[in-house]
């Protein structure tokens, strides 16, 4: 992807927040889907009070469930630089230089957007004042989303 097929002006915090909205709505159903089907399975042969929450079961479940959505971003992110959410909104998300990801930066974007998560959504808020439109995730994983 050379940097003539992008525009390098930054996706605006409108469409971040479009994409991240439409990404979390099919990625956390299809993740709550998969983690209860899994979940009803195990209970069904193993009995209930192995998924009772505080279990290590439960806990386990939740870290594939954290792992499995790594994994659908991280997918995306790293081919094409696009997820669905980001494709609605016409946004992709670039290395600072406008190439493609690769996994450890996918990682460490996912990561920093899950702390910033945490924290009360102030990692993606500074966003908002940053002269160049980064949260945290973008800093952190030296990745920008612009627009397309």
């Amino acid at each position: 992807m050379s940097e003539a097929t992008l525009t390098v002006e930054p996706a605006s915090f409108g469409r971040r927040l479009g994409a991240m909205f439409y990404d979390s709505m099919l990625f956390g159903i299809t993740v709550l889907l998969i983690g209860s089907i899994i979940s009803s399975v195990v209970g069904h042969i193993f009995g209930r009070e192995l998924i009772e929450g505080g279990s290590l079961f439960s806990r386990a479940l939740f870290i594939f469930q954290v792992g499995l959505l790594f994994l659908l971003y991280g997918w995306f992110w790293t081919h094409g630089g696009q997820t669905l959410g980001m494709r609605a909104w016409k946004i992709r998300v670039v290395t600072l230089n406008c190439h493609p990801l690769n996994w450890q930066q996918a990682l460490f974007r996912f990561v920093a957007a899950f702390v910033s998560l945490l924290v009360v959504f102030v990692g993606f808020l500074i966003a908002l004042f940053d002269p160049n439109k980064l949260g945290w995730h973008d800093r952190f994983s030296r990745t920008r989303l612009v627009r397309v």
